[in-house]
């Protein structure tokens, strides 16, 4: 038999109180006779049998809190010993009778059969013959069998709640962990574009003024500040496209990935062209994880192609397997930037994003032009 069986599954009440009770219920469960018998059990006198049966009973009683499938057993080996024996039968079937109970409250209902129906049935059947023993027998196992069967279901129902609880509270946590990192994104964007943008606004508003005061007047210097002016404002629009592209990730999966990544699209500035490639239901059922990876990844190729590519045309393509789904990103631009230094600190993240579920990131330079990153998430654990 496996030996968890033997073993509660949760602690029942062992304070001192408790056990100062079942100490006095195991002795006076050895002096007390019942029916019209006037025999009880002694450590002292009668049998060498019946002297060991008591010793064991009362051990039963007082031990039921720490081993309660031990206990059962015991006492029920004990008491058919004495009732196989001839010699009187007294009060004993209490043994094996609150052993039962605690069986049944701190075992799934299916364990605490296997452990206790065949101890039970043993010391009923021995009790048969002796009428004044087996009735009190059967009503003392009954009523172990009800009190035992509403305390299991009493404290599986605490238990229900209890983890209903710890998931809401789980659940909470993460919507506020959630709730501060879209706050905290969108003030990084704000003042990203409230300090940088202003910057740049007013280099270009001095540039524009200097440009015009001085029109006429040196040609190479009016030129220099045109090639300023023009220089801040592609500056400007490339600043407002990265910054779209900082949209929070979980707000995008409300809303359908694939929908945030054809907005993700819809963004980019007019040097950069793209389509997305998505066969059928590739994109639906998504893990959280799975889904932000996915976008992040093609988030942060735009943003390098913004950056060092353009003017190109990107294309964006999902796959999706039984257990994996891939996304690539490449596109056909060359820039003025070598390609070598697309590998920023944007594409280490996604590298280490990618590694940390269990995927397979490529990233690297074609051999027809431009640029593809490729990440291949796993979508089971057997996959990772």
């Amino acid at each position: 038999m496996n030996l968890r069986r033997w073993s509660p599954d949760r602690r029942v009440d062992r304070g001192p109180l408790w056990i100062l009770i079942d100490l006095a219920v195991a002795y006076l469960s050895a002096v007390i006779s019942i029916g019209p018998s006037d025999h009880v059990a002694s450590v002292a006198d009668g049998p060498l049998l019946e002297r060991a049966a008591a010793v064991v009973w009362f051990a039963a009683i007082a031990g039921r809190r720490f081993a309660p499938a031990t206990a059962l057993w015991a006492a029920s080996a004990a008491t058919a010993a004495v009732a196989l024996a001839g010699l009187p039968v007294m009060n004993a079937s209490l043994a094996t009778a609150m052993a039962l109970t605690l069986v049944l409250r701190s075992r799934p209902l299916r364990f605490a059969i296997e452990s206790s129906c065949v101890p039970v049935v043993a010391v009923l059947v021995v009790l048969v013959p002796v009428a004044d023993a087996f009735v009190p027998a059967l009503l003392a196992h009954a009523v172990a069998v009800v009190v035992g069967r509403a305390g299991r279901v009493r404290w599986e129902a605490q238990e229900t709640m209890r983890r209903s609880e710890i998931e809401r509270e789980r659940e909470a946590a993460a919507e506020r962990v959630r709730q501060a990192r879209a706050a905290e994104r969108t003030r990084m964007a704000r003042e990203l574009h409230d300090a940088v943008g202003h910057a740049v606004t007013v280099m270009v508003a001095h540039a524009g003024a200097a440009r015009f005061a001085l029109a006429g007047d040196r040609e190479e210097i009016t030129a220099v500040l045109g090639s300023i002016e023009r220089v801040g404002r592609e500056a400007m629009r490339d600043l407002d496209g990265v910054l779209g592209l900082l949209a929070d990730e979980e707000d995008a999966a409300d809303q359908g990935l694939e929908e945030s990544l054809r907005a993700l699209l819809a963004s980019l500035p007019a040097e950069v062209t793209a389509e997305l490639r998505v066969p059928g239901e590739a994109l639906a059922g998504l893990g959280s994880e799975a889904a932000a990876a996915v976008r992040r990844v093609v988030q942060e190729s735009l943003t390098n192609v913004i950056r060092h590519a353009r003017p190109a045309h990107a294309v964006v393509e999902v796959e999706r397997g039984a257990d994996w789904v891939q996304v690539s990103v490449r596109d056909n631009g060359s820039g003025p930037v070598p390609q070598s230094s697309r590998q920023g600190r944007g594409l280490a993240g996604m590298r280490e994003r990618v590694a940390a579920l269990g995927g397979e990131w490529e990233s690297g330079p074609l051999d027809s032009g431009g640029w593809r990153n490729r990440a291949r998430l796993p979508l089971t654990e057997e996959a990772a």
